[in-house]
C-alpha cells in the first residue's frame, strides 16, 4: 500500500462534517448546467455550474486529506485513489456503456465514430483534451456535440483526484525540509497555483478561447480557492452571524446572477470566473446556520436530495438530451425538454440506489483496494471494447466503400455521383450500383480524401503550399485558393492532374479567402497580404477560387465581398493569368444528413435533401467578383448539378454529397474532378489569351 508518513508536519485544521450548505450549492449548480442544456436561450450562464462543483470539489478534497493527516499522521494514496474510484467510476461507466448501447440503436452511422471515441476518452478520463484538440481543429469544430461531451469537467475531476494528493504530500515534504508550519506551507503552495492558475486562464482565454475552455490548466486555480478556504478559518470568531449571513447571501448572489446574465459568449473561464468561484467560496467560507431564511432554503428536503443527486443527474441529462432527437425523428420541444428533465431525475435515481451507493459502500471493496483498482481497469476496459466495436465498423466499412469509390470513379459512364448528372448519358443508368451507398454512412465524417492534409487552421504570413500533379515542363500550373470548401474539390482534382497535364498548387487556409484587405480585417490581414505577393510572383495560367457561400442575400444588394475578390484579382488577370471561380455548393441542414445516416436503404437516403431555395438561402460572393472582375475572369457553376428545380438532394448518383451540412464528401469530390478539369480545359480553348496544353 502507497503510504506516506508526514506526521512530523501533520495540518491541524479539520473541517468535513456533513454540510447542508454544500449540498445546496451542488444542487444550484447542477441545476444551472442541466437547464442551461435543455434551455441555454433562458438561463444563459448555467455552464458556470461546472465551476462551482470545481470550487466544492477542491474543498472537499482538502479537507478529506488533511483530516487523514491529521488523525493518523499519514496519507495513504492507495485508500484515497480507491475511494474516489468507488465513488464516482460505477456509476460513470454505467452511463457511458447505456450510452453506447443507445448510440448503435438510435444515432445515424454516420457519428458513430465521434460519439465512439468520445466514450473511450470519457472512460479513460481524458476527454477534455480530446474537446480541446477538436475545439481548436477546423474539422473537429464542424462536429455536433456527442452523447458524452459532458464528461469533459469530470475529466479535469478526475485529473485533479490524482494531482491534488500528490501536491499536498510534496508541500508538507517541503515543511519538513525547511522545518515550517504545515498549514503555513500549504496555503503558500495553494496560493501559487491560484495564482499561477489564474494568470494562465486568463492569457489563454483571451488568446485561444476553444481550448481554455477545456484544459485542466485554466480550471486549477478553482480548485486552489476551495483548497485554501479548507485551510482557513471556517467561521471566524470576530464575525456575528448577521455578518456571516450577508457574506453567504452575496455569494448565493454572485453564482445566481452568474448564471443569468453570462452567456456563451462571455469570455470564460478567464478573469470571469471569478465571480461565481468567489460566490462559491464564499458560502463555504462562511458556513451553516441554524436559523433564517437562508437556512430555511437550504435546508429544504427537494434542495438536500437534489444535492445528493447531483452527479447521477449531470451524468444522464446530456445523453438523453443529445439522443432523444435522434430516437424521436424530431427536434427537441418544450414539453420535450420538460420530459427529459423528468426523465432525467428518474434516471439519476435509479443510478444512485442501485449502482452509486451500493458499490460506494461495498465491505469487500473497501478491505481490499486492490480489488477495487482490478474491478475498474475491467470495466473501463469493457466500456472500451463496447465502443472499439463501432469504431472497427466503421474503419471497416469506409475502407470498403473506398475501395469501391475508387473503382467505378475512374469511369465516367459509371453513373457514380456527378456523372449520373454531368455524363453524356442522362439519365444515366448502371445496374452494378444497385443497392450501393457511397461513402458507407458510418465513415460519413471521416471521408476527406486527405485534403486537409495540406491546410492552415491557422493562418498567418507563413502560407502553407502544396504540390500536386505533373512534374513535366509543358504542364497547366494551376493555382487552387481557398477555405475548406476549396479543399474540398483536391481529391477529385488530385485524382486527375497527372492525366490532365497539370501541375497544382494549394493555398487552402481557414476563413481567410483570397480577397483585398479591408479596414476590419484583423483576423486574415498578414494571410492575404502573403497569398497576395504569392499568387502575383507565381504568374500562373490559372487561378482555380472556391469559398464557402456566408452572407445573408438583401434584396438587390450584391455580396458586399465580391468588390474586394475583384479587386484583389485585378493584378493578376492584368498579368495574362487566367481566374476560373467555382461557385459554392449549397448548404443543407443538420436534418438531412442526418436522414441520409438513418436511412435503412438507399430508395430512402435518396429521398432525403432541402428545398432548393432554403439550400441557396446565403450569397456565394464569387458569381458577382467574376462579373466585377471582367475578360479573364471566369464562373463555373454546378448548381444545376447539386439541385434539381425543387430540391438539393443529399444523395446524387448513389453517392453521398455532404459529409456534414456544407463539405463535399471526398468520394463525391472524386467523381466531379474530371469533369471540372474538363470544364477548366474548355475555358482555356476558347480563351483568347491561351489554350490548353495537350494533356498526357
Amino acid at each position: 500500500m502507497t503510504t506516506v508518513d508526514v506526521r512530523d508536519h501533520a495540518p491541524t485544521r479539520t473541517a468535513t462534517v456533513l454540510r447542508p450548505e454544500i449540498q445546496a450549492l451542488r444542487a444550484l449548480a447542477v441545476l444551472g448546467v442541466v437547464l442551461f442544456h435543455l434551455w441555454p436561450g433562458r438561463l444563459t450562464g448555467g455552464y458556470a455550474g461546472v465551476d462551482v462543483f470545481f470550487v466544492i470539489s477542491g474543498f472537499l478534497i482538502t479537507a478529506h486529506l488533511t483530516k487523514e493527516i491529521t488523525a493518523t499522521g499519514r496519507l495513504s494514496l492507495t485508500q484515497f485513489w480507491a475511494r474516489r474510484i468507488r465513488r464516482l467510476l460505477p456509476a460513470a461507466l454505467t452511463v457511458l456503456a447505456l450510452t453506447a448501447a443507445a448510440t448503435y440503436m438510435w444515432v445515424p452511422r454516420s457519428l458513430w465514430s465521434t460519439h465512439l471515441w468520445q466514450v473511450i476518452a470519457s472512460a479513460t478520463y481524458w476527454q477534455n483534451f480530446r474537446l480541446t484538440a477538436e475545439a481548436v481543429d477546423y474539422l473537429g469544430a464542424e462536429n455536433l456535440p456527442s452523447s458524452v461531451e459532458h464528461f469533459w469537467s469530470l475529466s479535469v475531476e478526475e485529473q485533479f483526484y490524482i494531482l491534488w494528493p500528490l501536491l499536498i504530500v510534496a508541500g508538507l515534504a517541503m515543511a519538513r525540509r525547511r522545518h515550517r508550519t504545515a498549514e503555513r506551507t500549504l496555503i503558500l503552495v495553494l496560493a501559487a497555483i491560484l495564482v499561477a492558475g489564474l494568470a494562465t486562464s486568463i492569457v489563454l482565454t483571451a488568446t485561444s478561447p476553444a481550448a481554455a475552455y477545456f484544459v485542466t490548466p485554466t480550471r486549477v486555480w478553482e480548485f486552489a480557492v476551495g483548497g485554501l478556504i479548507a485551510l482557513l478559518p471556517l467561521t471566524p470568531a470576530r464575525l456575528s452571524d448577521k455578518t456571516r449571513t450577508a457574506i453567504s447571501l452575496v455569494g448565493w448572489s454572485a453564482i445566481v446572477l452568474t448564471f443569468v446574465f453570462y452567456t456563451p459568449a462571455t469570455p470564460f473561464p478567464g478573469w470571469t470566473a471569478l465571480v461565481p468561484v468567489v460566490g462559491t467560496a464564499a458560502v463555504i467560507w462562511s458556513g451553516a446556520f441554524a436559523n433564517g431564511p437562508l437556512a430555511w432554503v437550504v435546508e429544504r428536503r427537494a434542495v438536500q436530495y437534489t444535492g445528493a443527486l447531483s452527479y447521477s443527474l449531470y451524468l444522464t441529462h446530456w445523453p438523453l438530451i443529445v439522443i432523444a432527437p435522434f430516437a424521436l425523428g424530431g427536434h427537441r420541444s418544450f414539453v420535450g425538454n420538460v420530459a427529459i428533465l423528468v426523465a432525467s431525475f428518474v434516471l439519476a435515481a435509479v443510478l444512485r440506489r442501485t449502482i452509486e451507493e451500493p458499490i460506494r459502500r461495498l465491505p469487500y471493496l473497501q478491505l481490499r483496494p486492490g480489488v477495487t483498482y482490478a474491478s475498474a481497469a475491467a470495466a473501463m476496459i469493457a466500456v472500451m471494447a463496447i465502443a472499439f466495436v463501432g469504431i472497427w465498423v466503421a474503419t471497416e466499412s469506409h475502407a470498403r466503400s473506398e475501395r469501391l469509390a475508387q473503382s467505378l470513379a475512374s469511369d465516367p459512364a459509371g453513373c457514380l455521383g456527378a456523372a449520373s448528372i454531368l455524363g453524356a448519358e442522362h439519365p444515366c443508368v448502371n445496374p452494378e450500383l444497385d443497392g450501393v451507398l457511397l461513402p458507407d454512412p458510418a465513415a460519413l465524417l471521416d471521408d476527406t480524401g486527405g485534403a486537409y492534409s495540406c491546410y492552415d487552421d491557422h493562418p498567418d504570413g507563413n502560407l502553407e503550399v502544396c504540390h500536386f500533379g505533373s512534374t513535366r515542363t509543358d504542364a497547366l500550373r494551376v493555382a487552387l485558393v481557398g477555405n475548406s470548401h476549396a479543399a474540398a474539390l483536391l481529391p477529385g482534382l488530385q485524382d486527375n492532374a497527372a492525366r490532365a497535364n497539370w501541375s497544382l498548387d494549394t493555398y487552402l487556409a481557414f476563413q481567410c479567402t483570397w480577397r483585398a484587405i479591408s479596414p476590419d480585417d484583423e483576423v486574415c490581414q498578414d494571410h492575404r497580404a502573403a497569398l497576395q505577393s504569392t499568387i502575383e510572383a507565381q504568374h500562373y495560367d490559372v487561378v482555380l477560387v472556391a469559398e464557402l457561400r456566408t452572407t445573408e442575400i438583401m434584396a438587390g444588394d450584391p455580396n458586399p465581398s465580391a468588390a474586394l475578390h475583384a479587386e484583389a484579382w485585378a493584378p493578376v488577370l492584368a498579368e495574362g493569368t487566367e481566374i476560373i471561380a467555382v461557385a459554392d455548393n449549397p448548404i443543407l441542414s443538420q436534418h438531412e444528413v442526418d436522414c441520409v445516416g438513418a436511412s435503412l436503404s438507399i430508395e430512402e437516403a435518396q429521398r432525403c435533401g432541402a428545398p432548393r431555395e432554403v439550400a441557396l438561402a446565403t450569397s456565394d460572393p464569387l458569381p458577382e467578383a467574376v462579373r466585377l472582375a471582367g475578360d479573364g475572369a471566369h464562373l463555373i457553376d454546378y448548381t444545376d448539378l447539386y439541385c434539381d428545380a425543387q430540391t438539393c438532394p443529399a444523395v446524387i448518383g448513389h453517392v453521398i454529397v455532404y459529409r456534414d451540412k456544407h463539405h463535399l464528401t471526398a468520394t463525391f469530390s472524386r467523381t466531379l474532378g474530371p469533369f471540372l478539369i474538363d470544364d477548366v480545359d474548355r475555358i482555356l480553348e476558347s480563351s483568347p489569351q491561351r489554350s490548353a496544353p495537350a494533356a498526357s
